[in-house]
C-alpha cells in the first residue's frame, strides 16, 4: 500500500493535511506564546545599543508584541515545518536523495539558527555602532519600537538563510547538480548581487552596505569551497557518458 503511486487528488490532499497542521502548530505557539512576548521584547530593547527607544503611536507596542510573538513561533515550528514539507517530497525521492535529505534537515535547521544568532549578536551591533557615528553633537538617539525591531528582523532572518547556503552547495555538488566550476565562472556576478542583496537589506547608509555585502559574498567563497570538497567528478562523468560511445567499442 505505501509503495503505490498516488494520484494527483492525493498529494494534494496530502499537502492540505500538512499545511493545515503547520498553520495550526504555528498558530497554537502563537496563541500560547503570547505571554513570553514581552520578556522577550524586553531583552531585545536591552540590546539595543542606542540610549532611547520610544512609542510614537497608540497601537506600537501592541502590533510589536504580536510581531515577536509570530517571529518565535516560526522558529519554535521551524522543526515541524522541515518534517512536514520532508515526509511530503521524501516519497518521491530516490533512496540516495532520501539518505541526503534526512542527513541535511538536522544541519540545516542548526545552521539557520546559527546564522539568525549570528546576524543578531555580531551584525545588529556592529551596523548600529556604524550607524551611530554619524550623530553630531545636539542630536538625540530616539529610535522608534517598531523601526528598531524592523532593524532586527531584516538582518538576523536573512543571514539565517545565507547561514545554510554552504550545506545546500555541498550537496547538490554531491548530487552532481552542479560543478565547483560555476562558482569561478559566476564569481563577478556573485559580488554585484551580493551587494544588491545588502543595499536592499541594510540600513541606508554605504558603510553598513560594504559590511552586509562582504558577509554576503564570504558565504559565496565558503559555498565554493564546501562544494569542491563534497563533489565528484568520477560518478559525475560516469553518469553524463552516452550509452552509443560504451556499446560501440570493442
Amino acid at each position: 500500500m505505501g509503495d503505490r503511486e498516488m494520484t494527483l487528488t492525493e498529494h494534494l490532499t496530502e499537502l492540505r493535511q500538512r499545511i493545515v497542521i503547520i498553520v495550526a502548530t504555528v498558530g497554537v505557539l502563537f496563541l500560547g506564546g503570547f505571554w513570553a512576548s514581552r520578556p522577550v521584547l524586553h531583552w531585545l530593547v536591552q540590546r539595543a545599543h542606542v540610549k532611547h527607544i520610544v512609542v510614537i503611536g497608540v497601537p506600537e507596542a501592541f502590533f510589536a508584541l504580536i510581531k515577536v510573538d509570530l517571529m518565535m513561533s516560526l522558529v519554535v515550528a521551524s522543526p515541524l515545518m522541515l518534517y512536514q514539507i520532508s515526509a511530503f517530497v521524501l516519497p518521491g525521492l530516490t533512496d540516495t536523495e532520501r539518505r541526503v535529505v534526512a542527513l541535511v534537515v538536522g544541519p540545516g535547521l542548526a545552521l539557520f539558527l546559527a546564522g539568525m544568532a549570528g546576524g543578531f549578536f555580531i551584525f545588529v551591533p556592529l551596523v548600529l555602532h556604524v550607524m551611530l557615528t554619524f550623530v553630531g553633537p545636539g542630536v538625540g538617539e530616539f529610535w522608534s519600537l517598531s523601526n528598531y525591531l524592523n532593524f532586527v528582523i531584516y538582518l538576523t532572518i536573512p543571514f539565517g538563510f545565507m547561514a545554510e547556503l554552504p550545506l545546500v552547495s555541498g550537496v547538490m555538488a554531491h548530487l552532481g547538480l552542479i560543478q565547483p566550476s560555476m562558482f569561478r565562472r559566476y564569481r563577478r556576478y556573485a559580488i554585484v548581487v551580493a551587494f544588491l542583496i545588502a543595499a536592499i537589506i541594510a540600513p541606508p547608509d554605504a558603510l553598513s552596505m560594504l559590511v552586509i555585502g562582504s558577509a554576503i559574498y564570504l558565504v559565496y567563497e565558503v559555498s565554493h569551497m564546501v562544494a569542491r570538497i563534497f563533489y565528484r567528478p568520477d560518478s559525475a562523468s560516469t553518469e553524463t557518458l552516452p550509452e552509443p560511445w560504451g556499446e560501440n567499442n570493442p
